[in-house]
């Protein structure tokens, strides 16, 4: 799920940045999906983020 009053940018494999349109305030939620692989098992998590712009 994409944020609906900013954007999402990647910057690196660990590392995102949320920036809000214009002057926004109030709150916005996004879903970042990892996905890795260790040494004995594969896995995926969902992470919800639920953001308060003030």
């Amino acid at each position: 799920m994409k944020p609906v009053h900013g954007k999402l940018k990647r910057l690196n494999v660990a590392t995102y940045e949320y920036k809000t349109k214009g002057r926004y305030k109030g709150t916005d939620t996004f879903v970042i999906k990892a996905t890795g692989k260790g040494p004995k098992a594969s896995g995926t998590s969902v992470i919800t983020v639920h953001a308060t712009i003030k």
